[in-house]
């Protein structure tokens, strides 16, 4: 996956496959390295957006509020999960200290995804518990128990003041609670999102979700794409 900053245009940041870091907009390219441990290279960002998440204020609008930090999920298989956080715009990764109740969450070899949402950055595993942070990794508290459905999350997206949990077919939505601040800020269940199926390509089946906030509001569109090996697979 290729990750642009969210200030691309003024630092041209790209991160490819969760391995490499250029800061000149592609033109010149570094490995990325874990601090004491070498190169990070089982990264979740080669394979998913959502494995890479930027500081709440990372393209502050006052250049003195900026933090150009970035935080990075890792997992192999027989290898712990872990997040990674630069503080150095990516140069260089250190490993948090996960509490027990963020570690004993984490599926070895399974990818956790990460997003960030107004001042709070998320993480989400693949069984729906999320968890979120207001000091980038410092502390985390649980804003939503694992889910019991036993539905794989697969994509997280965000929609304004709504993450979007998409699964293999299908999408969930869910919302803070009203009058609820971080680190009291809970979730509310996860409710299912009507999504438009369009055939013709079975064997890479497409997903089109539309939100729509009101008179007024203005409405999102996200697109994700299920990848299937076979078409017998994808037709299950």
């Amino acid at each position: 996956e290729i990750i642009m900053s969210p200030a691309f245009d003024e630092d041209g940041v790209i991160f490819y496959g969760g391995e490499y870091l250029s800061k000149d907009g592609g033109e010149n390219w570094q490995a990325i390295k874990a601090s004491k441990r070498g190169r990070l290279n089982i990264s979740c960002a080669k394979t998913h957006k959502d494995g890479i998440a930027f500081h709440p204020h990372y393209n502050h609008e006052i250049p003195e509020e900026r933090r150009r930090m970035v935080m990075v999920a890792t997992a192999s298989e027989n290898i712990t999960t872990e997040i990674w956080v630069s503080d150095d715009i990516g140069l260089d990764f250190r490993k948090l200290n996960l509490s027990p109740s963020v570690r004993n969450t984490l599926e070895e070899g399974k990818c956790p995804m990460l997003a960030t949402m107004g001042k709070v950055t998320y993480l989400v595993t693949q069984s729906m518990a999320m968890f979120g942070t207001a000091d980038f990794g410092e502390s985390w508290s649980v804003v939503l128990p694992a889910q019991v459905n036993k539905e794989i999350v697969m994509q997280v997206q965000v929609d304004f003041s709504t993450l979007l949990l998409v699964t293999k077919n299908k999408v969930y939505e869910v919302k803070p609670r009203v009058k609820k601040q971080f680190p009291r800020l809970k979730f509310s269940a996860p409710t299912r999102v009507p999504i438009v199926v369009l055939d013709g390509i079975p064997e890479h089946q497409i997903n089109v979700v539309a939100t729509h906030r009101g008179p007024g509001e203005e409405s999102s569109t996200f697109i994700s794409r299920t990848r299937c090996p076979t078409t017998e697979v994808c037709q299950d």
